[in-house]
């Protein structure tokens, strides 16, 4: 067996059954013409080493049967953009799902200066599992193994619109970034993973507990959940319904009011207790109580003026839609 022989047959093993016959054929017809040009050039025969400097400059073996057998890429360049949006999205949210429990340990004495490395080590790790589902997803995609049908199917009326200084209003990207934040809250709100704001106990015996009022308050906030997931998911399958989206977002910014309301006037709403708690200690742990208590309070009136816009803003969309439809007809 010479060099060509061997050459063959080492790309052969690395190519598809179906295909191997047709493209070693055409392969040996290549190089032969290749070496017969290079004959032509020097005015002889190739020696051996001739050959062999033929074969080296066509390319490895392993390259070859990547170029000339069925694509093997994991993801392929159609798909690649839209596994970037998918990573960059999962890295914001690592980094948020990382964050909440440390810095609630943080407030707790459970976490000092070991918090960045903490950090880091977490989300790492935890990004490096969302982004190797994405990856695992975006392969059986590549391969046909799931099958998006008319998912791929869009309109230039789907784009996500501009307003005048070029903001976006809505994306589907921003869409499903928002899908997947409520899910996993729905995950942790119904106990499927543990919670970063269950109950803990610090190195210096601390406690952190939720008060009675969001056991009264459990259902109320799982809907409101259900509710985003389903804005989420119309502003993903169908953003041309926008009266639909509008409604559902109007509900839940209602329903956001109310709550905030209700927690509001709840008071406390996390417990902070210790073990032991006596003389100073008993102060150090008022104190963090009250502090918590502030940060809660301040977050629950910042998250009643986030839906006092939310509602201006959605009922303002589906006045001007009303308008336009108006317009055109």
């Amino acid at each position: 067996m010479d060099l060509l022989d061997r050459y063959m047959a080492a790309v052969a093993a690395l190519l598809p059954k179906a295909e191997r016959q047709d493209i070693i054929a055409e392969l040996r017809d290549l190089l032969l013409s290749q070496m017969e040009e290079k004959e032509a050039q020097l005015g002889r025969p190739l020696t051996s080493g001739g050959r062999e400097e033929v074969l080296r400059a066509f390319g490895h073996p392993i390259a070859v049967a990547g170029r000339f057998g069925t694509p093997r890429s994991v993801i392929g360049p159609e798909l690649y953009p839209f596994y970037m949006f998918a990573v960059k999205g999962l890295l914001i949210l690592s980094a948020a799902v990382t964050a909440i429990p440390i810095v609630i340990a943080m407030f707790t004495g459970d976490e000092g200066a070991a918090a960045p490395a903490r950090f880091l080590s977490d989300f790492l790790t935890t990004a490096m599992m969302m982004i190797g589902a994405a990856t695992v997803v975006g392969m059986a995609i590549e391969r046909g193994w799931i099958r998006l049908g008319r998912t791929l199917d869009w309109k230039v009326a789907d784009l996500p619109r501009l307003d005048r200084r070029g903001g976006k209003v809505r994306s589907r990207f921003k869409a499903s970034f928002e899908l997947a934040a409520t899910l996993l809250f729905i995950l942790w709100w119904t106990g499927a993973v543990e919670a970063p704001w269950s109950a803990s106990t610090a190195r210096n015996g601390v406690f952190l507990s939720g008060a009675p009022i969001w056991s009264t308050l459990y259902l109320p906030i799982l809907g409101l959940a259900l509710v985003q997931v389903a804005s989420s998911l119309v502003a993903m399958i169908r953003p041309d319904w926008v009266r639909a989206r509008a409604g559902l977002e109007i509900a839940g910014a209602l329903g956001g009011l109310a709550m905030a309301a209700t927690l509001w006037s709840a008071g406390r709403l996390v417990e902070v207790t210790a073990q032991g708690a006596t003389g100073p200690r008993s102060a150090d742990i008022a104190a963090l109580q009250l502090v918590i208590g502030q940060m809660f309070q301040i977050g629950t009136a910042v998250a009643a003026a986030i839906c006092v816009v939310k509602l201006i803003v959605e009922i303002w969309r589906l006045f001007r839609g009303a308008r336009a439809r108006e317009a055109a007809a």
